[in-house]
């Protein structure tokens, strides 16, 4: 007798969870942008997308100022990232 109406195969369930998340493979890796605070000196990186949405209303060349987590004091941008 075959399948039963209603039934789906194991690549049959494979292909529809593709149809689910179709950009699961096509993930890209976050990038961080080293902030270091004037206070105490702690570096903390802060995900680029976070930057981005707290630069619209900045002149260009302007960076976001972010609170430390440590001693509540500024985080500025690094000039140089930490790997270079």
């Amino acid at each position: 007798m075959g399948k039963e109406q209603g039934q789906k195969s194991g690549q049959d369930k494979e292909q529809e969870l593709d149809l689910w998340n179709p950009w699961e493979e096509e993930e890209e890796s976050e990038v961080w942008i080293d902030y270091i605070c004037v206070k105490c000196g702690m570096m903390d990186p802060v995900p680029e997308f976070i930057v981005a949405e707290c630069s619209y209303e900045l002149e260009g060349g302007e960076s976001p100022e972010f609170f430390c987590p440590v001693c509540n004091g500024t985080l500025v941008r690094k000039e140089e990232p930490a790997d270079k």
